[in-house]
Order: structure tokens, then C-alpha cells, then sequence
């Protein structure tokens, strides 16, 4: 059986859920000396993919939530796409990986993960609907706006040094008021 996963060009929105199989311990010791980023690409087997959005995580820290409420609240994954793996998803134990598209930045891969992750499921975020709505109105039309505003006309340089000897006046005359 081939443990090589396809990536599709220009993929997005897709979530995978991997199993870490190794001992809770051995995770969380390998966390305190690796950045998480670090050992997704070790355990994913991937040393030039961008996992800095991989989140490596105790299934322990959901109690009360679960996996599969995390995935559909956190990541609005739609509740039917869950249906099938929610047994799985509440049963595992220790650490998960999860792995996002944005890892590959749209580009086509083959990830072969390692012997240390088992992949549970693949989820996609749902996309919303999008709906158009047609415009028929007259102001709707191309060119039928307001006109832009016309630039201010400029002020003539004897204008301009006019204002400036005002407040140089007004300046030397609040000097001689002060001094008085």
C-alpha cells in the first residue's frame, strides 16, 4: 500500500488530520527542542515544505470538545464531512498533526509522510455561496457617476507671498505689543 498522498495543483482549503504515533512523551520532548514547524517537516518527511501553519497538538488539550468539534467550529469544517471519521476522530489519543493547504502554496506535491504519522482524514473548509445580483439601473451604468471634482486653481506666487508677509506683520507686531 502506498503511503504517497497527492497534492493538486492550486489546491486550498483542505485540512488533513494526521496521527503522531509515537509516545505522548517522546512528542512532547521533541517539541521542547524543535520548533513545531521543524518537526512536522521531520514527521511529514518534507524537509523544503512551509509548515509554519502546521499545528502539532495533545489531543488531551480538547477534553470537553473533541477533534471533530474543534475541526467543525474551529475551521468550519461542514458536520456531514465529519460523519464518516468521527469515530476515529474521537478515539485518538496522544498528539495530532494538522496540515494545511497552504503548505504547498498551490504548487503540485507527493508527500510521503513518515511511519511516525498515520492520516486519519482529509477535510475541506466549505466555500461560501456566492450569489450575484444584477444591476439595472441607471446608476448602475458605466459613466453615469457624479463628475470628479476639479483640482483647486492654484494660487499665483504673488498671492502666496502676499499671505506670508500678512503673518510675518502679525508676528513682528505681537513681538512689539509683548516688548511694550
Amino acid at each position: 500500500m502506498s503511503r504517497s498522498i497527492e497534492i493538486k495543483r492550486a489546491e486550498s482549503g483542505v485540512i488533513r488530520v494526521f496521527a503522531i504515533n509515537m509516545a505522548p512523551a517522546e512528542v512532547a520532548g521533541a517539541l521542547k527542542t524543535l520548533p513545531k514547524a521543524d518537526l512536522a517537516r521531520q514527521l511529514l518527511d518534507s524537509p523544503h515544505l512551509n509548515t509554519a501553519s502546521v499545528e502539532i497538538f495533545p489531543v488531551a488539550d480538547l477534553t470537553g470538545v473533541g477533534l471533530s468539534a474543534y475541526l467543525r467550529d474551529g475551521y468550519a469544517v461542514d458536520d456531514e464531512a465529519l460523519t464518516a471519521d468521527r469515530g476515529k476522530l474521537e478515539a485518538l489519543e496522544g498528539y495530532v498533526l494538522l496540515l494545511f493547504s497552504s503548505s504547498f502554496a498551490g504548487a503540485p506535491a507527493v508527500l510521503t509522510p513518515s511511519a511516525d504519522l498515520t492520516l486519519i482524514g482529509s477535510y475541506t473548509d466549505p466555500k461560501p455561496a456566492q450569489h450575484s445580483v444584477e444591476l439595472n439601473t441607471d446608476s448602475a451604468k458605466p459613466y453615469s457617476g457624479t463628475p470628479a471634482a476639479q483640482p483647486a486653481t492654484k494660487r499665483s506666487p504673488a498671492g502666496s507671498a502676499l499671505v506670508v508677509l500678512a503673518i510675518i506683520l502679525l508676528i513682528g507686531l505681537a513681538i512689539w505689543w509683548v516688548l511694550a
